[in-house]
């Protein structure tokens, strides 16, 4: 059964787009996927088996291809079985394998990059999860270039598609219903154009124009190079930023008299979605962040085969955050010493994965001594102290290793930031790990589970905080001071800074008004959980 939100094959096939070479045999409309991931073929045929049901098998034979497939769908076969398999191998028995198992087999354009491929199988999902209705691929027309491209396209009646500001990446584009030139196939395959077009286009000043911005260019069909007409626009913000371009290329029928005038609107709409888009991850950095937890998370055999990183290999998850200064300024101080956290983790170890996620930076090392990582953790830490970006905050860290894999990153990014989170003052230790914190750990989310219980609140501990409101009598700080002693009036009355029979004369008044029995061990308990439940709050 695929997961839950899930999409139809066809339409995976259908936002692949000449990406296609072949299907052998056509999915059947209600076959549908809900997760992928893309394994190599040594993983395959040593028997690991993907943990989803649509799967990019990289660097497999047809043979072995066939082979797994039956495999898979044998009834007594151990795994999930695949709805969809895509691959570059194109051959005969895959028909046939496709029609005896009941797969969807979908061979991809050999110059496909099997990352853009990932990347685009994911955001069909992904758009499906950020509708909320599983099973409708959202447009989102009002958000994202998808809807706008769409809106372009029949608006124009051509075939559109926006780059980004280096013309090497398509960032969205609609259906090519069989009328793309090679340029625009080639484009959307992330490989580059035809040079000795690309070269017509940079002596006629199209790509001049698309960095002035401002001007819709109309590009001549060119019948030697088998190329059409097209229109163009430069997407710029509104501080004159070159954001990327929009291209429009006619399909069989000529494009509307009007298209520049859509053209020109749906630039200003590109430059709005773009710019609030600036801060979003690349690829590889959106997959980075997947493998951490984030954005509904990655099949850890996907995210080993794109970083090239062995999957069962024994890794180390480094967590930092701010404390202190500016806790406005704590997200955007991160973003702002990234790039630097990066650099120092890779001189570390050379294949070392960093990301900032939600105000914190998270590195992904190879296993090591858990004495190595955690005096370089200490060094990097300190190298920041007193950089004006993390206004007036320090850095702290958080170490879990070792890690057995890729597929235990999310856990380690969850036990880093429970670390993290008791943490979160001044002072202590600056680089820790869940065993050496575990009482702050546990404790912080003992107060977290109970805080903000109305039932739990005793009345007794309340009588005395209304007392010292109304006559700022000290009695809770004195009762603080007093349990944290263990009830040795001399170190209760030295933390206080009173005399040892201003302090007995303050407990008996507190025991008085509030009817708590201080010699009573059950007691005792009580009125400090109560006292640290407060503090929580505050």
């Amino acid at each position: 059964m695929p997961m839950q939100p899930s999409v139809p094959v066809v339409d995976v096939v259908a936002a692949l787009d000449t990406a296609v070479s072949n299907v052998p045999v056509p999915p059947d409309p209600a076959m549908r996927i809900g997760s992928v991931s893309m394994v190599e073929s040594d993983d395959l045929m040593g028997g690991s088996e993907p943990a989803t049901n649509a799967v990019l098998v990289v660097g497999a034979s047809a043979t072995d291809l066939v082979r797994w497939l039956r495999r898979s769908a044998d009834p007594g076969a151990v795994g999930r079985r695949p709805v969809a398999v895509l691959t570059k191998v194109d051959a005969p028995e895959l028909g046939s394998a496709a029609r005896e198992t009941g797969v969807a087999v979908v061979v991809l354009d050999p110059r496909a990059r099997w990352d853009r491929v990932l990347v685009t199988v994911q955001a069909c999902l992904d758009r499906v999860r950020d509708d909320g209705e599983a099973g409708v691929l959202a447009p989102a027309v009002d958000v994202d270039l998808y809807g706008l491209v769409g809106l372009i396209a029949g608006g124009t009646g051509g075939l559109v598609s926006i780059e980004d500001a280096t013309s090497a990446r398509v960032l969205a584009y609609s259906p090519s219903k069989g009328e793309a030139d090679d340029l625009r196939v080639q484009t959307i395959l992330g490989r580059a154009g035809p040079p000795a077009y690309l070269d017509l286009l940079r002596k006629w000043g199209v790509f001049d124009a698309i960095r002035r911005g401002g001007e819709v260019v109309d590009v001549p069909e060119h019948p030697e190079q088998a190329m059409r007409r097209r229109l163009v626009i430069g997407v710029h913000s509104r501080s004159g930023r070159h954001l990327g371009s929009i291209w429009v290329q006619e399909g069989t029928k000529p494009l509307a008299d009007d298209s520049a005038e859509v053209l020109r609107g749906a630039a200003a709409i590109a430059a709005r979605v773009l710019t609030r888009e600036m801060q979003a991850p690349s690829t590889e950095g959106q997959l980075v962040q997947r493998l951490f937890g984030a954005h509904g998370g990655i099949d850890a055999s996907s995210a080993g085969a794109y970083l090239r990183w062995p999957v069962d290999e024994a890794v180390t998850v480094i967590g930092v955050a701010p404390v202190g200064g500016d806790r406005a300024a704590h997200a955007d101080s991160m973003i702002a010493v990234g790039g630097a956290i990066r650099l120092h983790a890779s001189a570390f170890a050379s294949v070392a994965v960093t990301t900032v996620l939600d105000g914190r930076a998270y590195i992904l090392l190879p296993a090591a001594g858990s004495g190595a990582v955690m005096r370089w953790a200490g060094g990097l830490v300190a190298r920041f102290d007193g950089d004006p970006a993390l206004a007036g905050a320090v850095l702290r860290a958080a170490v879990v290793t070792p890690l057995a894999g890729l597929a235990q990153v999310p856990a380690g990014r969850t036990e880093v930031d429970r670390v993290l989170s008791a943490t979160a003052t001044v002072g202590g230790a600056r680089v820790t790990s869940l065993a050496e914190s575990r009482t702050a750990v546990l404790l912080g989310e003992i107060l977290d589970a109970i805080s903000g219980r109305d039932d739990l609140v005793d009345p007794r501990v309340t009588v005395l905080v209304a007392y010292d409101d109304k006559h700022d009598a000290g009695l809770v700080a004195t009762v603080s001071a007093y349990l944290e002693a263990h009830g040795n009036v001399r170190d209760a009355a030295a933390r206080v800074g009173i005399h040892a029979n201003t302090l007995r004369y303050r407990i008996d008044r507190a025991q008085q008004l509030s009817g708590l029995r201080f010699d009573d061990p059950d007691d005792r308990l009580l009125t400090a959980v109560q006292l640290a439940m407060r503090d929580h709050v505050g």
